[in-house]
């Protein structure tokens, strides 16, 4: 039972640094600033991390102070319905949530899966993420990835075709996952659907801007179509479910465990299909959204692999297979 004593807080910034440069339609970087926060109760300590989304107005700076507006606030007793109230979806509600559902699962000397009636996350597959470059470069990493089954690529408006080819070509057992980042416009994505009816792409993400949503009404398109950037909250469930097929959950966006669950939860009752996403976190963001993975379709949580270290414990990924949790990491 969870005591209505005072909790602890620490947070902190982090960064890591990447493999390699990782390109998408909204830039490059070369290591990812994370927001570690932990939380005790004296006796236990929950733990958990997110990355501010620049693109969604949010910095490291921003979310500290997010965090540490309600350090004083936040009790153990009713946690999941006050920090609902207390801060906005988004990246800060995201780490204390994790944070308090990693601690909740330590007082119940249980896990995090078990507590919310969900199977224990066991032989996992993510899709691993090719991100922007030449076809050349594109086709190479392609190859690399010979065990996998679905590859995520990574596309702006420019040598759209050739870049798909080059990794089909280079990986031809994988089925294909585009993610244009918002990039394309309705004509580029209606030139792209009739250019790739015989390839194997099983999903599109978010071609057009979030605001332009609209123009996908009546599309008829044979390729399933995904919500990520326009989708953050279950606010927008209902209109979303008239023009795409999937809903990218990614907890940083909805603002935790908490938030995603209710939303895997409604989105199926519009019909829609779940994929869940990460930002570029280490293995402690991977770990509750790993929870959330047993009930998707789609999974795309292999931002580890694009680390040069992980933290102890870390998710090991192997031909998009990823390891049974370690609840020294997180959650139990």
């Amino acid at each position: 039972m969870m005591h209505d004593k005072k909790l602890q807080f620490n947070v902190y910034s982090e960064s890591w640094q990447l493999k390699k440069p990782f390109v998408i339609a909204r830039g490059a970087r070369t290591s990812t600033e994370i927001v570690f926060c932990s939380i005790s109760d004296g006796k236990h300590t929950g733990h958990g991390e997110s990355v501010p989304t620049e693109h969604y107005g949010e910095s490291v700076s921003s979310v500290i102070s997010d965090i540490k507006s309600i350090q004083n606030k936040l009790v153990s007793k009713n946690w999941q319905e006050q920090l609902q109230e207390l801060l906005p979806a988004g990246a800060a509600r995201n780490a204390v949530d994790c944070a308090m559902w990693d601690l909740f699962a330590k007082q119940q000397a249980t896990t995090v899966a078990e507590l919310l009636n969900f199977p224990a996350p066991k032989n996992v597959t993510t899709v691993h993420t090719i991100s922007i470059g030449t076809p050349l470069e594109m086709g190479e990493a392609a190859k690399k990835l010979k065990g996998y089954d679905l590859i995520k690529i990574k596309l702006d408006q420019i040598d759209i075709i050739e870049r798909i080819l080059a990794v089909h070509e280079n990986a031809p057992q994988a089925k294909l996952l585009i993610d244009a980042n918002e990039s394309w416009t309705l004509n580029i994505l209606k030139d792209v659907l009739l250019k790739v009816e015989n390839l194997p792409i099983v999903l599109i993400e978010q071609p057009l801007p979030a605001d332009q949503d609209q123009q996908l009404l009546g599309l008829n398109s044979k390729i399933p179509l995904a919500a990520d950037e326009s989708c953050h909250t279950q606010s927008q469930l209902k209109y979303l479910s008239k023009i795409y097929d999937v809903i990218n959950i990614k907890l940083d966006k909805c603002g935790g465990l908490t938030a995603g669950v209710a939303l895997a939860k409604e989105s199926k009752s519009y019909g829609m299909d779940i994929m869940v996403g990460c930002m570029l976190g280490t293995s402690l963001s991977m770990a509750p959204a790993l929870i959330l993975a047993t009930q998707a379709k789609f999974i795309d949580l292999d931002a580890p692999l694009l680390l040069q270290d992980d933290r102890a414990f870390g998710l090991q990924i192997k031909d998009g297979c990823i390891s049974n949790l370690d609840p020294l990491l997180w959650g139990g």
